[in-house]
């Protein structure tokens, strides 16, 4: 069989999170609808959108009954992921933002990464950040030294918080049930949910890596983390202090502590410029 069997019939759920997504979603389910690997369902969770997203979604779901759509009044993307949770039928959860593009063989690849690996329960790979004309900004990986990052249990927490968040969510697959005992996303978080999420993950679970591209992240001017500039670095700051307070690592605390006086002093400047 094609795929070496369905790599032994992994089925996947892919989640996207949607909020007036009418711009670019066709872009993105299409880039699902072609995936090379077929062991898959799409939940979407409509997050209160106001514009055309259901509509678009309505024509893909009456061509394909492997597409399901849910509808929340607006929570917030955490919120919006801890509902995909709940309703996706399979242990393997892949994440895809309503924006982006997953390449062809992105699900093939993560098949290959489960198979290899049964005891990881997170993987993820490189992606490519392109603007809205399609023009290539830089490679994922490109902004982080590698050799400094570990990957197991405990320690990739380390290297998050360390080397900042070297994870695209739209390279992501997790398993659900390791999800589910760490508490699934902290709706507390606007938008440092998938970061911290990634740190508890990584405080239990091994995670893997591969260097193939797997998405293409969109990079524009609408983008909650440009508009919301100031509640995500105040996310941060918060993110920082609970992690110096919980990590027994003083090489952490350090790293930390640094970051937010550095933070401080770019505020302020900032102000007074």
């Amino acid at each position: 069989m094609e795929n070496s069997k369905m790599n032994e019939k992994i089925w996947f759920s892919i989640i996207i999170c949607c909020y007036n997504s009418e711009k670019y979603l066709k872009h993105t389910l299409e880039s699902v609808i072609n995936q090379s690997y077929k062991l898959w369902e799409l939940i979407i969770i409509d997050d209160g959108s106001s514009d055309k997203t259901k509509s678009i979604i309505d024509k893909y779901k009456t061509k394909n009954s492997k597409i399901k759509y849910f509808y929340q009044s607006n929570k917030g993307f955490a919120s919006a992921r801890n509902f995909a949770l709940k309703e996706a039928a399979n242990e393997w959860v892949v994440i895809l933002d309503h924006d982006d593009i997953a390449l062809q063989n992105r699900l093939e690849i993560h098949a290959n990464q489960i198979t290899k690996h049964p005891n990881v329960k997170l993987f993820f790979g490189d992606t490519i950040h392109f603007k809205d004309d399609g023009s290539k900004i830089r490679n994922n990986f490109d902004i982080f030294n590698l050799k400094k990052i570990t990957l197991e249990k405990g320690k990739v927490y380390e290297s998050l918080l360390i080397e900042g968040c070297f994870i695209d969510s739209e390279s992501v697959v997790f398993s659900k049930n390791a999800a589910k005992k760490i508490g699934k996303f902290n709706i507390k978080y606007k938008y440092l949910a998938d970061y911290e999420f990634f740190c508890r993950m990584g405080l239990h679970y091994d995670f893997a890596m591969t260097n193939q591209i797997l998405s293409k992240w969109r990079v524009h001017d609408s983008q909650a983390t440009n508009k919301m500039d100031t509640i995500y670095k105040k996310e941060l700051l918060i993110f920082y202090i609970k992690n110096i307070l919980s990590s027994s690592s003083i090489k952490i605390k350090i790293i930390l502590i640094i970051r937010i006086i550095k933070g401080i002093i770019k505020s302020i400047i900032k102000k007074n410029v």
